[in-house]
């Protein structure tokens, strides 16, 4: 990831988390200032050895805070992990004064969205215990940071790698039509990779929440229809992209849509890894015309993932890129070639902080007597020719669906569009009659 980021597309993952009460950021500073000595990952730079291979260095910086109503807050222009550690955090003005946002920019290289929320959710009982709000019995029991060693393991042994080689033939498959598959972009427009800086309005941000009565429905219709949400989302993208390009009078052009689909590779024991990059990547190809609203194409998705998940083929782009890189000169030779690898991106975190041991108050986390996080809003980075970064999680019951979108490549009036077909798919009923 650290090849893939540049300045016109950084490898910037964005969270904002909406409070409502009041801050002490004396007390904030100091938590946060605490809890990065647990998670060095975030607090490091990237340095060449004498050999001229990269590694992690301790940066030996303070944690980069600023303060909307204090500092002169300047649009995100990515993080270069060469100069600055991988973390920056914004504290910005809410629509009342008793309401604010916490925006993080995390780069992809140092930690995924699943390892931020661990970091965030350290960094506010912290806080909560500054502000005797919470008790140290009820903690979660703390991260290790001698585990970043083993982060590259996934928990494979030599017996577990060799039991599960013979399912990673399917994987050979999968990369196969990875590299040979032509995928069709959403636009036909190229983007500008020699701009010096990110998009306008960067990053751009759509977004929904749905209240609980509407996220049960959702997850009703999902289960009636023998499929995961993660299915129906997936569905939902593909059925997007086809109407929306439909609609917008882009040809279908000849070739395959692709979504890629980020995939958690932690194990068990990784639940006390503190923040890292510990995820990668499956890939979804359908030809616009197999794209249809029916339980065949619901099933096809569902059965596509099961497979995956039973052969762990998220390790497969792992293998993969090894193979690629001693084969062929290397990921970096790949990722410059001039196509599109990627339609768009669809991201699931789940619930998120479900076994969090803060207080409650309406299923939202309780971080001090007058202080309470009301939602959580995500984007995965977006890259050349993959104009669309979709993001869904769950928090205090509630769906959220975000989109992030390339400034460049579409007009708000253009995103907003198919960001509402988005919504429209997912709200409605799958097609009915499941296949057995």
């Amino acid at each position: 990831m650290l090849m893939d980021s540049h300045p016109a597309y950084p490898m910037s993952c964005f969270l904002w988390f909406h409070f409502a009460g009041k801050l002490d950021r004396e007390l904030f500073r100091q938590a946060a200032n605490a809890v990065l000595q647990e998670h060095p990952l975030l607090r490091s730079i990237v340095a060449k050895d004498t050999s001229g291979r990269l590694h992690w260095v301790e940066s030996g910086r303070e944690p980069d805070i600023h303060f909307s109503d204090v500092d002169e807050i300047a649009a995100p222009q990515g993080l270069d992990l060469f100069c600055v550690p991988g973390l920056k955090m914004v504290i910005l003005n809410g629509d009342t004064p008793e309401e604010f946002v916490l925006r993080l920019e995390v780069h992809h290289t140092a930690t995924d969205a699943i390892g931020t929320l661990r970091f965030v959710e350290d960094l506010l009982f912290r806080y909560a215990l500054a502000r005797n709000f919470a008790a140290e019995s009820t903690a979660r029991e703390p991260v290790e940071p001698v585990r970043l060693r083993h982060r590259g393991a996934y928990g494979l042994s030599w017996g577990r790698f060799l039991r599960m080689l013979p399912r990673q033939v399917w994987g050979l498959e999968r990369a196969r039509t990875f590299l040979l598959h032509k995928i069709i972009p959403l636009v036909r427009e190229k983007p500008d990779l020699s701009r010096p800086h990110p998009p306008p309005n960067y990053p751009a941000l759509f977004s929904k929440e749905w209240d609980n009565e509407c996220t049960r429905k959702i997850r009703s219709q999902a289960k009636r229809s023998d499929m995961t949400l993660n299915d129906l989302v997936l569905q939902t993208a593909f059925l997007a992209l086809k109407e929306w390009q439909t609609q917008e009078n882009i040809p279908p052009g000849k070739g395959f849509l692709r979504l890629a689909v980020p995939v958690n590779l932690r194990t068990p024991e990784d639940h006390l890894m503190p923040a890292a990059n510990i995820v990668s990547m499956v890939f979804l190809d359908r030809k616009p015309g197999s794209i249809q609203n029916s339980s065949a194409f619901s099933h096809a998705i569902h059965r596509e993932m099961e497979h995956i998940k039973h052969c762990n083929l998220g390790l497969a782009l792992i293998f993969g890129l090894t193979v690629y890189r001693r084969l062929f000169g290397g990921f970096a030779r790949m990722i410059g070639q001039d196509r599109c690898w990627t339609t768009a991106t669809v991201s699931n975190l789940g619930t998120c902080f479900a076994d969090s041991p803060f207080l409650k108050r309406n299923e939202r986390l309780l971080i001090d007597r007058d202080l309470e996080l009301v939602r959580i809003d995500t984007a995965p980075p977006i890259r050349p020719q993959s104009a669309l970064g979709i993001s869904l999680l769950s928090y205090a019951g509630r769906l959220t669906l975000n989109m992030q979108y390339d400034t460049t490549l579409l007009h708000a009036d253009q995103a907003r569009r198919f960001f509402d077909l988005l919504c429209d798919y997912l709200e409605e009923s799958p097609a009915p009659n499941p296949l057995p």
